[in-house]
């Protein structure tokens, strides 16, 4: 009976390997039958998963396929081929409890069919017969233990339970070390064990698992005869590691070393090649290696559309980090081509309803939004959002982000209602998925209060930015916050809309304190708040005062965008009206004389051309108090100039008539009209 068992067991293990897995199957069950396993178990009143009792024996529901988290090799199910009774078992026949090992190792079998196959339930059950049946403390025994455990630990790991995988995994492990199994199999466990540590429970791990894997490394480098390939799956799994961490150099010598192992080994068209190929991509792009990143996410998707077709979530992966280089590149009608293909890849791979369907419309509206296509942007956006709705929780973070992104278009096309009602739903989601006092709500208050100053509801945006300024300061050790700085100078914005002019100047005065502290005195942002604070003197009447904060100003603004950035006449004009207030017209003169010819370097298009009217018509003025009549007429005459000329547009009724001296006069055309037409 032993021969015929061996054979068929012989025979289910040559099929396997052939990749006939019915047939492979058939004489497992033929091996069984001989054995009569389950009269046996049934007339001892045993169990056949006694130390799993959930688990319900050959039921007639179909289990479904094993979706594995990975479809590459993470070396989670190292021990996946069926075992030959006369090779691994030896000549053995006549010794006591040959028949239980047989018959474990038969189960055994079976059970790697089952796994095969996707049919998780039935393999579970097969490994619980096999578990049983092993009784014996030989080595063999031993190593068919930590076998089972591995296998039962895959399991729990494809289906996600990863609390019971580690269990698992970790039994295998202490069992190793407990009956010297050897280094290879504590090293595959300990493998087993980090991939779990950095994916249970949400969380990442990363110190313990990397320091599992450095073990790992070291007990197979130690070894006098190990797998290769199995180095180089933890090679992948440190890098993916490293990855977390941000840590993109170590990540690609890790996949390097990998790479190396896995092409001598497996060859350019392995499938674990090339994922270890996308993977060096992913480092170098954040690595700004752009070409060597763009050839490894080529490379892999010319062997993952051979193997899983031509559109698979795979794919997708890959045309997405190289759309992602080309717009980061600035090739931004490349990188659409690319992210086009990639939903197409991801609708075909997962159906429309996917939120991996909805992430990439996000990354579309995103691109169009840069592109400046906003209309393009928004029905992205909205498309995604529909998505989004459909099969997420009304609060969760991927549709909080589409409504942000919606809002910001809504803003940058100065529909400031449709912005505010945007981000007040926004500001509702946010309460509902992370709480009323969380950190995220602050920046949603602050677009909330800058659009409603925009509206001219000053009350009302004063209260949100004070609401956004509880938040930080609850969530800040100290004041001494970027910002603190960035919402106080808004409180002072709507406070100098309000004319309180003294509260305005202290929350002015608090974030230029902050920011001098955090960025220096020579910071951009810095000169943002002399600016503010000088506008707040002018205002006050203390112009002595304002021009020392303006000249300060001015200073580190030529520092930062050069002598005749559009900033940087903005202030010359206030320092030369300052003047002119204080009555020191040849200073007023130069300070506008400088705004002018900044100004006549920027007169590209007709929309520039307001400015310089307005630059020439200040400078006319202070000619005027000077009584340089030639150099006055000369200023007005072509600022009326600029005025008649054709503009793009007429929103401004202001823009085409001449203030001088302080007086609005009628514009020069209606004084001296176009003559009649000829008769």
């Amino acid at each position: 009976m032993v021969d015929r068992i061996s054979t068929f067991n012989e025979m289910g293990a040559s099929e396997f390997h052939s990749g006939h897995f019915e047939t492979s199957e058939m004489c497992f069950c033929q091996a069984v039958s001989e054995l009569g396993i389950g009269s046996s178990l049934a007339s001892k009143g045993l169990r056949s998963s006694p130390q799993n009792g959930d688990v319900t024996m050959m039921d007639s529901r179909d289990d479904g396929l094993v979706v594995n988290p990975s479809r590459y090799d993470e070396g989670m199910n190292v021990y996946n081929t069926p075992l030959n009774l006369l090779r691994d078992c030896g000549d053995g026949k006549e010794q006591d409890g040959f028949q239980h090992i047989t018959a474990a190792v038969v189960a055994y079998n079976m059970a790697q069919v089952k796994i095969k196959c996707g049919k998780r339930n039935h393999a579970e059950h097969w490994l619980h017969q096999a578990l049983y049946w092993t009784k014996a403390n030989d080595h063999f025994s031993q190593t068919l233990v930590v076998k089972i455990l591995h296998c039962l630990g895959f399991c729990r790991y494809v289906t996600g339970e990863a609390d019971m995988g580690m269990e698992y995994y970790q039994k295998a492990f202490n069992t190793s070390k407990y009956f010297k199994l050897g280094r290879q199999y504590l090293a595959a466990s300990l493998n087993c064990i980090g991939v779990l540590q950095f994916s249970m429970d949400g969380t990442c791990n990363v110190d313990k698992s990397l320091q599992s894997f450095e073990e790992c490394l070291q007990m197979y480098r130690s070894c006098k005869s190990f797998d290769p390939l199995a180095v180089a799956t933890v090679h992948n799994n440190i890098g993916r590691l490293h990855y977390l961490r941000a840590d993109y150099v170590q990540a690609l010598q890790s996949y390097q070393e990998s790479l190396k192992i896995r092409r001598h080994l497996l060859g350019e068209e392995s499938i674990d090649v090339a994922a270890t190929l996308y993977n060096a991509g992913q480092a170098c792009q954040q690595l700004k290696k752009f070409e060597e990143s763009i050839n490894h996410y080529k490379s892999f998707l010319s062997v993952a559309k051979s193997v899983f077709g031509e559109n698979s979530k795979d794919a997708a992966l890959a045309l997405k980090g190289i759309a992602e280089i080309h717009q980061v590149q600035g090739k931004f009608d490349t990188a659409l081509e690319f992210f086009h293909q990639a939903l197409q890849a991801q609708t075909a791979a997962s159906g429309r309803l996917s939120t991996d369907v909805a992430t990439l419309l996000n990354k579309i509206g995103n691109l169009c939004y840069e592109m400046k296509e906003y209309d393009t942007a928004m029905a992205s956006y909205t498309e995604g959002l529909e998505i989004e709705c459909s099969i997420l929780p009304p609060d969760h973070p991927y549709t909080i982000i589409t409504q942000t992104n919606i809002a910001h278009i809504h803003k940058q096309l100065d529909q400031c209602e449709k912005a505010l009602e945007a981000y007040e739903r926004v500001l509702k989601m946010q309460v509902g998925a992370f709480g009323s006092n969380a950190l995220v709500l602050a920046e949603t208050l602050s677009f909330i209060a800058l659009m409603q100053y925009h509206l001219g509801d000053y009350a009302s945006s004063l209260e949100a930015y004070q609401f956004a300024l509880r938040i930080y300061r609850e969530h800040s050790s100290n004041n001494d916050n970027p910002r603190i700085a960035s919402t106080l100078n808004s409180i002072g914005l709507v406070f100098f809309k309000k004319q309180a002019y003294e509260l305005a100047n202290m929350c002015f005065s608090e974030s230029l304190r902050i920011r001098t502290k955090l960025l220096g005195p020579n910071h951009r942002d810095v000169a943002i708040l002399w600016y503010n604070l000088a506008t707040v003197y002018f205002e006050r009447g203390e112009e002595e005062t304002a021009v020392k904060m303006y000249k300060e100003t001015l200073r580190v603004e030529e520092m930062h965008l050069g002598a005749d950035h559009p900033d940087v006449g903005l202030t010359l004009r206030h320092l030369g009206q300052v003047h002119q207030q204080l009555g020191k017209l040849e200073e007023a003169a130069k300070y506008f004389q400088q705004v002018v010819a900044i100004e006549r370097k920027r007169e590209v298009a007709p929309n520039t051309r307001s400015s310089l009217s307005k630059a020439l018509n200040l400078l006319g003025n202070v000619y005027l108090q000077l009584n340089q009549v030639p150099e006055m007429m000369e200023c007005y005459v072509e600022a009326s100039r600029l005025n008649e000329a054709p503009r793009e547009t007429s929103d401004d009724t202001t823009s085409d008539r001449l203030v001088i001296a302080g007086y609005n006069l009628y514009c020069l055309q209606k004084t001296n009209p176009p003559a009649a037409p000829i008769a």
